[in-house]
């Protein structure tokens, strides 16, 4: 499994890019950054994208994405959510006001809608291009669902934006093949009140996290606020746990 780190961060400048992952460049995993990294060519291999919750960091090149699907030869994007996720994106992002409903405008190069809406029940896993998906409800300030995914029998969860949580890691713990986990580490530990309020870790309580889970595989903190870089990777290379990493933006071999 490749995984590429296109944004690794809870908020953005010139040299650090918003929440978005691609997996063996065809799933992506939040939309942060997607088209500011990718070519037309590569936005048109990408055929899913899973969005853990609607924040805007999380979701900001997905109408760009969807948009530039309108002039390529491609078949639709399918864009899978949690239901609850994928209502508030419906009602709010997708209404005509703020961007196009593009399900239900065909593309001149296909003739058909450049995007499928397809919302999950948490908890319930769906199969597509023999890849598992796995939606599971983490503890955020709004509705958010992470995803655990099964691919070419390697497993990798994605929490995308969560406090302290259970049951990703309990479902997490019933895999044996767990190459990594995503989850985040947002601010440092003299901000512990504010990541307690927004629902956020630190590296402290990214450490507590990391004693409910199994696998002896790298576990990364993301989504780390710019100004705070520093601080919370220092942090995080001092928890006593060899699992415990910093997410970069590069590309990685899992």
């Amino acid at each position: 499994m490749r995984l590429k780190v296109l944004g690794a961060y809870g908020s953005s400048d010139a040299e650090h890019n918003l929440t978005g992952y691609l997996l063996d460049d065809w799933l992506a995993v939040d939309a942060g950054t997607l088209t500011s990294k990718l070519s037309f060519a590569q936005q048109a291999r990408v055929q899913a994208v899973y969005i853990t919750h609607s924040h805007a960091d999380h979701i900001r090149d997905l109408p760009h994405l969807i948009h530039n699907r309108f002039s390529q030869n491609a078949p639709p994007l399918i864009l899978y959510a949690a239901r609850h996720v994928m209502d508030i994106l419906c009602k709010n992002v997708f209404n005509g006001l703020v961007w196009p409903d593009f399900s239900t405008i065909a593309s001149p190069q296909t003739g058909k809608p450049v995007v499928e809406y397809r919302a999950l029940l948490p908890g319930r896993k769906t199969t597509f291009n023999g890849v598992g998906l796995t939606p599971v409800h983490v503890d955020h300030q709004i509705p958010a669902a992470g995803v655990i995914v099964e691919m070419n029998g390697q497993t990798i969860t994605f929490t995308g934006d969560t406090g302290p949580t259970s049951e990703i890691w309990k479902r997490t713990n019933k895999f044996g093949n767990v190459v990594a986990v995503v989850t985040e580490a947002s601010f440092p530990n003299d901000q512990q009140s504010l990541a307690d309020e927004t629902a956020h870790l630190s590296p402290n309580t990214f450490g507590e996290e990391l004693k409910k889970i199994d696998a002896d595989a790298p576990i990364y903190a993301s989504h780390r606020k710019v100004p705070f870089e520093r601080d919370i990777e220092s942090q995080i290379r001092n928890l006593r746990d060899r699992r415990a990493r910093v997410l970069l933006e590069k590309n990685y071999t899992l």
